[in-house]
């Protein structure tokens, strides 16, 4: 499985158009993107405020978020690829 982290940073106060447009943008097109399997949304109301998305593959990602300029200071994707715990 892969796991794929978008996180951004939000623009002072648009935080919650921010929330907004990763619930009902994003998360939709990950979620029928094919292969995508699950979204997770992760927040931090402190300072700064950010957002992270979490999905889950069963093949590579290809998916593009295109964020809006107005809503994110900063955003970036990484993957990650799940191991197994080897327990001794």
């Amino acid at each position: 499985m892969i796991v794929r982290m978008w996180e951004a940073t939000v623009v002072p106060g648009q935080y919650d158009a921010a929330v907004e447009w990763v619930r009902h943008d994003l998360v939709k097109r990950a979620l029928f993107t094919a292969g995508c399997m699950a979204a997770e949304i992760l927040v931090h109301e402190g300072t700064p405020e950010s957002v992270v998305l979490l999905t889950r593959w069963d093949v590579a990602p290809v998916f593009e978020e295109g964020p809006p300029d107005d809503l994110f200071v900063r955003a970036r994707a990484q993957h990650f690829q799940t191991l197994r715990p080897e327990i001794t």
